[in-house]
């Protein structure tokens, strides 16, 4: 039987913040529902806790009520007394948007958080198990099935999700108690976005059939995390023989000596390492047939914020 005590909630938090040294926290505030009850138990932890707490709001402005929905989080914030700000980013494509707006939401909150500064996000089970399927369905490897981690660093700045082991009924609950205001993101019902379709038509179908999803999926995903792991950690142990000191050069005579399935694991890494992207294995085939090429033509790979340029016997990383 599902825990629907409030205490699950504040407790997840509580644990987050005995966990760490630090005592800065920033919540990542879209004015939702999961936010919102992240933002509240954090609050109502502050002064137990001795934490200083802010937060930060990312407008993308695909939201025909994005500027209601800044003015909440602001009063929100101020209604709690913590400090708050707002900053907004420009879609400039129309293809893959979901994926455009997470790695521009994340660069803002990197680039104006502070080092010693945690930042929180309210994904929650349910998130993790929709992302478990974009990704399936997307051709991840290994690291992608995983789904997202707890606590991970990008852009050198600690990324925390505390809910992760919450369900989307648990946080329901704790909302509800506690009377919490919350402002729809109504972008979160257009089934033109992929994530949106899963949540609305495949998950439901799938929970009618196996009631018990939200557990089915949490231990799969935690085996594959722990598969993931333990590749990764053998990945690392032999990589320092393949790549340059900084990690951005890899040398293409060495790795060319590998299995091919040691050499798309390292390669894999690699990428994963130095620009947080996972690609799947018609991208890194992408990448061999580059590493395989004899002429003078520095031919490139990109993909996402990775570039991949190849000069002699070097494969090169940088952001696209």
């Amino acid at each position: 039987m599902e825990n629907t005590s409030p205490n699950f909630i504040l407790d997840a938090c509580s644990i987050l913040i005995d966990s760490h040294e630090q005592n800065e926290y920033i919540v990542a505030f879209s004015g939702g529902e999961d936010s919102s009850v992240l933002l509240h138990a954090m609050v109502n932890l502050m002064e137990e806790k001795k934490i200083k707490l802010r937060t930060i709001h990312i407008n993308h402005n695909l939201q025909e009520n994005a500027k209601e929905v800044s003015a909440h989080c602001a009063q929100v914030s101020k209604d709690y007394a913590i400090e708050h700000f707002s900053y907004e980013v420009k879609i400039e494509k129309s293809s893959n948007i979901e994926e455009t707006c997470r790695v521009l939401r994340y660069s803002a909150l990197s680039e104006h958080s502070h080092k010693n500064e945690i930042i929180l996000t309210a994904h929650h089970l349910d998130d993790q198990i929709e992302t478990f399927f974009l990704r399936v369905l997307r051709g991840s490897a290994l690291k992608g099935l995983s789904s997202m981690d707890t606590s991970t660093m990008l852009n050198n700045r600690r990324i925390v999700r505390p809910l992760l082991g919450a369900s989307k009924s648990q946080i329901q609950s704790y909302s509800k108690l506690n009377k919490i205001s919350f402002i729809d993101d109504k972008s979160n019902y257009d089934i033109k976005f992929d994530r949106n379709f899963i949540r609305s038509n495949i998950i439901p179908k799938l929970k009618e059939r196996w009631t018990s999803l939200e557990k089915i999926m949490s231990n799969n995903i935690d085996i594959l995390a722990l598969q993931s792991s333990v590749l990764d950690n053998f990945i690392d142990s032999i990589s320092k023989d393949y790549l340059s000191s900084d990690k951005k050069n890899l040398y293409i005579d060495k790795v060319n000596y590998l299995d091919f399935g040691v050499k798309v694991l390292l390669l894999h890494r690699w990428i994963y390492r130095m620009s947080a992207t996972n690609l799947n294995l018609r991208h890194i085939n992408e990448i061999l047939k580059i590493m395989n090429t004899n002429n003078d033509s520095n031919p490139l790979f990109i993909f996402d914020n990775v570039k991949i340029t190849k000069i002699g016997n070097k494969l090169i990383i940088g952001k696209s």
